[in-house]
């Protein structure tokens, strides 16, 4: 469970990332593709969010053990990932109702876009702050 944790925690931050610069693109440029595309991203990184999170317990019992570990930065990276659980969950939904707007070609579509910007860039804000206090566990400060 350990390495999906290091495998997945990659996943939130990158997707929301490359997801919100799509999304960008489409707001600037409208195309059903690129703004779909955007949705597809963010959704498969809020997925890696949650598989991140949840693993996050078990990959912590297996190195807790280990000389020269730091159990103040476990903790503070499990307190921000608790934070960040909050807007994994915000991002997963806005991008299905944004994906089924686009689909269904609500009127507000563009109103759901935007507030998915916002909260995707939140949520990179948020995912990158919890894996750089992450890196620290292993790799030191």
């Amino acid at each position: 469970m350990a390495y999906l944790h290091l495998l997945s925690n990659h996943v939130p931050i990158l997707g929301s990332l490359f997801g919100i610069l799509l999304l960008v693109v489409a707001l600037v440029k409208p195309n059903l593709n690129t703004t779909l595309s955007a949705y597809l991203i963010l959704l498969v990184s809020g997925l890696g969010g949650i598989v991140a999170y949840f693993t996050g317990e078990p990959a912590e019992e297996s190195i807790e053990h280990v000389p020269g570990i730091s159990h103040k930065l476990i903790h503070v990276h499990e307190e921000m990932a608790e934070n960040a659980l909050i807007f994994v969950f915000l991002l997963t939904a806005a991008a299905i109702v944004g994906l089924w707007a686009e689909r269904a070609q609500w009127k507000s579509a563009k109103k759901i876009e935007r507030f998915t910007l916002v909260v995707g860039i939140i949520a990179f804000i948020l995912f990158a702050f919890t894996g750089y206090l992450g890196g620290h566990i292993r790799h030191g400060a």
